[in-house]
This record gives structure tokens, C-alpha cells and sequence, in this order.
């Protein structure tokens, strides 16, 4: 359709397109149209020429210059024979082997770039007549084919950009235009971006493309240094006699390392813990007694001076200044109690606080940290044991607490979750367990039950569960109660078959400190009673 209608193009006088040699051509305005003779010879009475002014051009003629030489597309590689040229154009029309290439180059060009319509080169007309030319076309048609169609609009749209480029050029340069981008023909952005190529979207792009190199260095740096740890750990254990008496292997095996790129959860979980785990073993073991002992020694005498303080010196404030006015006193202490332990229980599960955790709430005989011998007080990592000791908190910590206060109840429950830490510290430096490692409250839970057993120490105590006329066979007096637990733990101490796995070691320091305090407490008591009695309390007694 587009071939048929070239003959009606180039008979307009509205184009806007233009030939090699500067002349109008043809325009294309979208719209099917077509013109007869009978119109083009209204047009030209209509429309007479305009009046040709002598010695004036609108471009000088020295700057006119000769036209390039056109050499088109040769639709093969290798050039066409003689016999070939002859075939195509025709023996009558004797056309020369090099013209008759440079023909069907130029007409393949034409059809390619949507030119047809132009004139040819000078030479080629003269040497070529126009049935030769129009039979050269056919054979191209035939052999070559293409759709010239879309490559007719294409130049056409071509020739629409190339004009208005123009015409904003020439608007900037005269002041009545100026680009987004700053300067006609500027560099744009993405998209054809108006607004030019962005320098912070460079500099970002050159930054993720460094922190992906950075990412992909370190995840081949962390799965390269599984080796060098288990030579690492492998030496260590050679060198070092008391991770050579520790029975649990599967501790001290390197586990394989997760790739972050397919498992970056359990990565990031491997990452934390080598942090959390990263010890200089050789400079630990070289550490003396004295040395792993005397801090924290003197931080749990120092411990021992302030519980004693803060229970000589606690006064209960008023009920409206209390910051749970509602609940009894007991209550609102063994749940605050209750929750630091559960808030240290918390941070066990995650990982990036693993290494403050290994530091400070968690005792280790290799190389103990003083303020662990407090830390590890508050802390449990399974929930099962967090659950027992707060039990025996509410039950047992509330009736003491109701019996002696809370500046008491407090103070001893310091003292003896301290002085337990203490006494398992010492207990495996001394047997050189080194490698053990102690937490959980059940030191301080020790103390509030040999002080609650020595406060009640004549009364007797059974377990609730049982039936009413069971309570009275199976019971026993505090004392006694006390006793059996004392025996236990140190039976399982001394034993080489262990019942079950525990702290021995703390738990006896914890019954220590309570019966200690029970009795100093029983002894003041006395004194106040023996100090308020009346004059006949006095006489009777003497």
C-alpha cells in the first residue's frame, strides 16, 4: 500500500521531507489522499510561482558542496558476476559488472532506509536506463525480500524527530527554549530520562555493587575458616588437659557452617555463637587458682556486705508510693523476681546476645567473669528448670517473705544465690573441672528453703497432694526436712553414680547461707522477746 502511495506523496507540495540535495520531496501526513492530474493543474493555476528574485540565494553557493557518494547495502557479501548481472538486468542492457553491483547495492540501501522515492544517483541514471533499474528491483523484491512498508514509516519517523531536534535546538540557541536536562543533545537518564543521568542513583549503584562483593568476600572467608577452626579446636584440645578430661565430645566438634546464601537464618545463628564462643583457650588455661578464685571471691564478699546492709537498713514505703499498690508485698516481689529471670530466659533465644550472656550470666570455671557469680543467678536457658525454681519462688519465697519482709527476704536471697556461685566456683577450680559450666537460681533457691525448714523447724511438713489420712504418716519436722535435702545433695556429690545432674556444689552453699541467717535470725528474735517480756514474764521464768 505504502509503494503505491509514494507516486502521490511526491506529488504534494505540503512535505516536509527533504533529498540529498536540500530540495522539498514528499510529506507524509497520515491521511490516505490522492492527486490527479486534473487536481496538480488546478493547484499550479491557483497557486501561480512565486517571482524569482535575480543574484539572491538563501545559502551561499561556495558553501554548497558535491553530495557524498551514495554505496548503499550490498544484499550479499560477495559481489555478483557477470553472468549474474546479465541474468538480472537483462543481456540487451550491457550494464558492467561493477555498476551493476553498485546498482543493486544502492537500490537494496533504498529499500532498507525507506528511500525508494528519492532519485538516484547521477551516474547510475545515466548509465542504467529505467527498465533495467525497475527489473533490478523486481529481482531484489523476489530474492531479497523485506517489509519496505515499515521501513518507509520508520524513516518517516525518522525524519519527524530529526526536524523537531532540530527546531529545539534552534529554539534554544535563539533563548526560547531550554531542555530539563540543561543543554540540547545532553546525556539523559534511564528511559530516555529528560532530566539527565542521576549522580546519586550512580554512586548507589556503585555502592550495592561494592556491598555485594563485600557480602560475597565474607560469606567465602566464613565457610573457608571451617577448616582453620577445627585445626584450631583440634589444637587446642592437644594442648589444653582439661578439654582433654571433659566427657562431652559432641561440644567440642565443629559443626559444619550453612551457606548464608541458601541458610542465611542458621548462618547468622553459627555466626553469633563462634562470637559468643570466640576464647583465647590457651591464655585461659594458664591462668592460676588464685587467679580464677580471688575477683570473684571479693565480689561475693562484697555482695554479702550489701545484703546484709540492705536488710539491716530496708524500710517498707507506704502503700500509695508502691508501684503496685494492689498486690500484697510477697506477691509483687516474687513476680518482679519472677520476670528478671524470665527477661534473661528471653535473650538465651537470641542470638546476638549470646556473647554479653557467655560474660556476665553464665559461670565458667576456665575463665569466670566476677560479675557472673551475680549474673548467673537470674539466668536459665531451659525452660524447664526456669519453671521449677520460680515455683518454688511462689510458694515457698512468698511465705518467708511474709514472715521476715522484704528487706530481708531480698537480702538473703542475694546472698545466697552469690555464695552458691561462689562455693560451685571454687568446688570445680579446685577438682580442675574446668570445663563445667553453672546457671540458674537454685543457690538462692536453696537459701529462702533451709531458712523457711530452720524458721519452722518444729513443725511439720508433708506434701499437699496426698489424702488427709496420708499427711499425717508421710510428714516430717522442718529440720529433718532440711537434713534429707543436705544428705541428698552431698550423696550425689560424693557418689560415683549420680541420681540426677545438678549443682551440687551451689545448692549446699545456698542451704549454708539460709541456715546461717535462720539461726542469727531465731537468735534475734529471742533477743527481742527475752528484751520485751514484763516483770512478771521475767519473775516466772527465773
Amino acid at each position: 500500500m505504502f509503494r503505491s502511495m509514494l507516486c502521490e506523496i511526491r506529488t504534494s507540495f505540503t512535505c516536509r521531507s527533504y533529498s540529498t540535495f536540500g530540495r522539498p520531496l514528499c510529506t507524509f501526513d497520515r491521511r490516505p489522499h490522492s492527486l490527479s492530474f486534473l487536481t496538480l493543474n488546478r493547484f499550479v493555476q491557483t497557486h501561480p510561482p512565486t517571482p524569482i528574485r535575480s543574484f539572491s540565494t538563501s545559502v551561499p553557493l561556495l558553501s554548497q558542496s558535491a553530495p557524498p557518494v551514495e554505496h548503499g547495502v550490498p544484499p550479499r557479501s560477495d559481489p555478483f558476476s557477470p553472468a549474474e548481472i546479465n541474468k538480472i538486468f537483462g543481456p540487451r542492457a550491457k550494464i558492467p559488472p561493477a555498476m551493476g553491483n553498485r546498482v543493486l547495492a544502492v537500490l537494496h540501501g533504498r529499500r532498507v532506509a525507506g528511500t525508494l522515492d528519492l532519485d538516484l544517483p547521477k551516474d547510475i541514471t545515466r548509465s542504467v536506463p529505467p527498465s533495467s533499474r525497475d527489473a533490478a528491483l523486481e529481482w531484489l523484491r523476489e530474492n531479497y525480500p523485506l517489509d519496505e512498508d515499515a521501513a518507509i514509516l520508520a524513516r518517516i519517523e525518522r525524519e519527524e524527530l530529526e526536524e523537531q531536534q532540530k527546531l529545539i535546538q534552534r529554539a534554544e540557541e535563539l533563548g526560547l527554549y531550554k531542555p530539563q536536562s540543561g543543554s540540547f543533545g545532553a546525556e539523559r537518564g534511564d528511559s530516555n530520562d529528560p532530566y539527565g543521568k542521576s549522580v546519586l542513583k550512580e554512586i548507589r549503584e556503585r555502592n550495592e555493587a561494592r556491598l555485594l562483593a563485600e557480602q560475597e568476600r565474607k560469606r567465602k572467608e566464613w565457610l573457608e575458616n571451617e577448616n582453620k577452626e577445627r585445626e584450631q579446636l583440634l589444637r587446642q584440645v592437644q594442648q589444653n588437659t582439661a578439654l582433654q578430661k571433659f566427657d562431652d565430645s559432641s561440644a567440642l566438634e565443629v559443626r559444619e557452617r550453612a551457606d548464608p546464601a541458601e541458610r542465611p537464618l542458621l548462618a547468622w545463628i553459627q555466626k553469633h555463637h563462634l562470637q559468643a564462643t570466640d576464647w583465647n583457650m590457651e591464655a585461659a588455661e594458664k591462668s592460676s587458682t588464685a587467679r580464677r578464685i580471688l575477683p570473684s571471691l571479693a565480689l561475693t564478699l562484697l555482695v554479702l556486705g550489701l545484703s546484709y546492709a540492705f536488710a539491716a537498713n530496708y524500710e517498707a514505703p507506704a502503700r500509695a508510693d508502691r508501684m503496685w499498690p494492689d498486690m500484697p508485698p510477697a506477691a509483687a516481689t516474687a513476680v518482679a523476681i519472677m520476670g528478671a529471670n524470665l527477661a534473661v530466659f528471653l535473650l538465651w533465644k537470641f542470638p546476638p546476645a549470646w556473647r554479653i550472656l557467655n560474660r556476665y550470666f553464665i559461670s565458667v570455671a576456665l575463665k569466670p567473669h566476677p560479675l557472673s557469680i551475680v549474673g548467673n543467678v537470674f539466668s536459665h536457658q531451659q525452660f524447664r528448670h526456669l519453671a521449677l525454681n520460680m515455683l518454688m519462688v511462689w510458694f515457698i519465697g512468698t511465705k518467708l517473705h511474709d514472715d521476715i519482709g522484704r528487706g530481708n527476704f531480698l537480702g538473703l536471697y542475694m546472698a545466697a544465690g552469690a555464695f552458691g556461685s561462689m562455693v560451685s566456683l571454687t568446688g570445680h577450680v579446685l577438682l580442675g573441672q574446668l570445663m563445667i559450666t553453672s546457671l540458674g537460681a537454685s543457690g538462692a533457691i536453696s537459701g529462702i528453703v533451709a531458712a523457711w525448714c530452720l524458721l519452722h523447724s518444729q513443725e511439720r511438713f508433708t506434701i499437699f497432694l496426698l489424702p488427709p489420712e496420708w499427711q499425717e504418716v508421710i510428714s516430717a519436722k522442718g529440720w529433718v526436712l532440711l537434713t534429707g535435702f543436705v544428705a541428698f545433695e552431698i550423696f550425689n556429690l560424693v557418689s560415683p553414680f549420680r541420681v540426677v545432674k545438678l549443682d551440687h556444689f551451689a545448692h549446699l552453699g545456698g542451704y549454708l547461707i539460709g541456715a546461717v541467717w535462720a539461726l542469727a535470725w531465731n537468735d534475734e528474735q529471742e533477743k527481742k522477746r527475752r528484751k520485751n517480756r514484763t516483770w512478771f514474764e521475767r519473775v516466772m521464768s527465773e
